[in-house]
């Protein structure tokens, strides 16, 4: 029998060392919202953090977004990315270590799914694609929870997915009642991100058409089952998830637009291993 998620949540959110949002983080997105913000004073916020600072460079240069030349500062990163990148930039570097430490393959998995969000956004002609891209960066970010706190719970949700080729969501599901994306979205909320951010993470397992994001949904849900169709890294089991009727209706594409997303992707994720 699966515990009350109500009490999931709160022993989840007990536990000392799940992760908190560096308070420079929180800065960052509340300049970028000000339309007062210049990007000379944007890079001076971020460069006045030595930890962050390099491992947003670190992103910007590691083939990302493709630039042929190195990228030496923050200052630099900004004029070229804009605001809403670098925000989702400072806002990514904090949980690569965490990401990276948690399950074999998830963190390239993660960026597959950050960078497909990305062409998706551009196929279908989204206004703001930056921030549906730091959603599939982050939108196994449950998963980091569950192997972090819930030790035992995640062996049973691992063996279920060996013994009975689950997927991993359905295996949670079965062990706890709740997936990955809601408890990642729990974390989330804790760091009181937007709810445009936050509701694709939570739903894209479960994407519903009638929610109030149900486009960046959409655009995250077909993100994931295209990157596991590719392979492109880990998210911990072997099958690929059922796509929902409504996404493709919803982002008004079909199945040739489909298969020119994958052509994109196989084009553009070249340095991401496959698993």
């Amino acid at each position: 029998m699966p515990p009350d998620k109500n009490q999931l949540r709160l022993q989840i959110e007990k536990v000392s060392n799940l992760p908190t949002l560096p308070g420079i983080v929180t800065r960052i997105a509340e300049m970028v919202d000000s339309p007062e913000t210049t990007g000379r004073m944007l890079g001076r916020e971020i460069a006045t953090d030595q930890v962050i600072s390099a491992k947003v460079l670190k992103l910007v240069n590691s083939g990302f977004y493709g630039f042929s030349d190195p990228i030496s500062t923050i200052q630099h990163a900004v004029t070229l990315l804009g605001f809403n990148t670098v925000k989702s930039l400072v806002l990514s570097s904090t949980v690569l270590d965490m990401m990276k430490d948690s399950l074999p393959g998830l963190w390239e998995h993660s960026i597959a799914c950050a960078r497909t969000c990305s062409i998706i956004a551009a196929h279908v002609e989204l206004d703001d694609p930056e921030e549906i891209s730091t959603a599939g960066l982050l939108h196994d970010l449950g998963k980091v929870i569950l192997r972090q706190t819930m030790e035992s719970e995640f062996r049973r949700i691992a063996n279920y997915v060996d013994r009975a080729d689950m997927l991993f969501y359905e295996a949670e599901e079965k062990v706890l009642g709740v997936n990955h994306g809601e408890m990642g979205g729990w974390l989330l909320e804790k760091w009181a991100l937007p709810p445009r951010l936050v509701e694709p993470i939570v739903d894209h397992h479960d994407f519903r058409p009638n929610r109030d994001h149900a486009e960046h949904t959409a655009i995250l849900h077909l993100a994931d089952i295209l990157c596991r169709a590719e392979a492109f890294g880990s998210g911990g089991d072997r099958k690929i998830p059922r796509l929902a009727p409504g996404a493709l209706e919803i982002l008004k594409i079909g199945i040739g637009d489909v298969r020119e997303i994958m052509e994109r992707m196989v084009e553009e994720l070249r340095d991401i291993p496959r698993m």
